[in-house]
């Protein structure tokens, strides 16, 4: 599963006028098997608030997967107890920190990693490489290597 970073989505809702926003729409038309995370989403939505309206945030909320035909992930909880669930999302979250990452960051890698994804497509590639096992490429680069 390919996993999508915010930068993606916030270049192809908010900047169409991004040099990058072309390369972004080909690669979100082209891409299969697209994820993203919950956290992800809230990070756009906290961008978007700076030029959508309630009424356009909340479309932009509630069809967001289907908008761009992707599965929003969670923290994985299976089988345990919250405290459980949150001691180790913030221990996965620290053990990235750990590798020089910001918060947000380290916690939507957790979450990319905790479901397995194969490929973290982003144009901040130097805010991940070296810090997971996952590919981590930009939107131009994967078109390249499809």
């Amino acid at each position: 599963m390919i996993f999508i970073d915010t930068d993606i989505f916030a270049i192809a809702k908010l900047f169409p006028n991004d040099e990058r926003h072309e390369i972004n729409k080909e690669f979100l038309g082209e891409a299969k098997e697209k994820s993203t995370s919950i956290f992800n989403l809230f990070e756009l939505l906290g961008i978007a608030s700076f030029n959508l309206n309630e009424v356009e945030l909340m479309k932009l909320f509630k069809g967001f997967g289907e908008a761009y035909d992707l599965k929003i992930l969670y923290p994985s909880t299976a089988f345990i107890s919250v405290n459980e669930f949150v001691e180790a999302l913030f221990e996965a979250t620290f053990q990235k920190i750990k590798l020089r990452m910001n918060y947000q960051d380290a916690l939507i890698l957790a979450v990319a990693e905790q479901h397995h994804c194969t490929r973290f497509v982003t144009w901040n590639t130097k805010h991940f490489i070296d810090r997971t096992y996952l590919s981590v490429q930009t939107p131009k680069e994967f078109l390249k290597l499809r």
